[in-house]
């Protein structure tokens, strides 16, 4: 019987494999309210499915999606899928979801952190570890059928909005950023109507493991060498006593 103790003192010797990202996926301008989440059909790919907050005010509230139809591993065809949790915190008791973002009251929105939680998918053909590389972007929405104007800060950074009047009219706006883990909205203030954060742009990437390639004998410093060889007389000394 061959002692399995060759490959593991192998596998330690020469072991942990290199973590290599394989591909990039950005979700664009995800639209997220009580009653569904959805992206622009320019966008590419689609929400499968979400489940919205248990309670409409909350803090936190969560909401659960499964995007799918998006090419993650880099093989061409999109037929990979990623599940995650949007967490919006810190707007309090008035926090709330409804058909036309997150809020934390009528013509309010101060304090509240999206983050994200529950990051999980492989790909389908090389079975890569989906991650999140953060937020690249995020938009809020301002509805109103007068003229007004809002303004509120996004990451410290303000965005203002308007509407003419006339008719309901819902205009967004919002900043671009690099990969960051979380996006605050605070300092709301204006005229009136309301004033919400609405959409967001989402980095995925995948990491696989690659091992590296076992160097030949030859190329061995000297010491593992005859670590190795030293093992060998070890495991002959053994068989030999079986």
């Amino acid at each position: 019987m061959k002692s399995p103790t060759t490959p593991l003192i192998l596998l330690g010797l020469f072991g942990a494999g290199l973590s290599t990202q394989a591909a990039v996926v950005a979700i664009n301008d995800l639209n997220v309210t009580d009653a569904s989440v959805f992206v622009p059909a320019s966008t590419g790919g689609s929400v499968s499915s979400f489940t919205p907050p248990a309670a409409t005010n909350a803090d936190p509230l969560d909401v659960a999606v499964t995007y799918g139809m998006i090419d993650l591993d880099g093989d061409g065809t999109a037929n990979d899928s990623v599940s995650f949790t949007l967490r919006f915190a810190g707007g309090g008791a008035s926090q709330r979801i409804f058909n036309q973002g997150v809020d934390t009251g009528f013509g309010s929105l101060n304090g509240v952190t999206v983050s994200m939680l529950n990051v999980t998918g492989t790909t389908t053909d090389l079975g890569d570890t989906i991650v999140f590389d953060g937020f690249t972007g995020a938009n809020v929405g301002m509805g109103s059928g007068a003229a007004n104007n809002q303004d509120v800060d996004i990451n410290g950074t303000t965005v203002s909005l308007t509407t003419a009047g006339g008719g309901f009219q819902f205009n967004q706006d919002g900043l671009d950023f690099g990969p960051i883990a979380s996006v605050l909205f605070d300092n709301s203030q204006g005229s009136g109507g309301s004033i919400v954060a609405r959409s967001y742009d989402l980095q995925f990437s995948t990491t696989t493991t690659v091992e590296p390639p076992m160097p030949p004998m030859n190329q061995i410093p000297e010491p593992s060498r005859a670590l190795l060889l030293s093992m060998a007389g070890v495991l002959v000394v053994f068989r030999r006593r079986r």
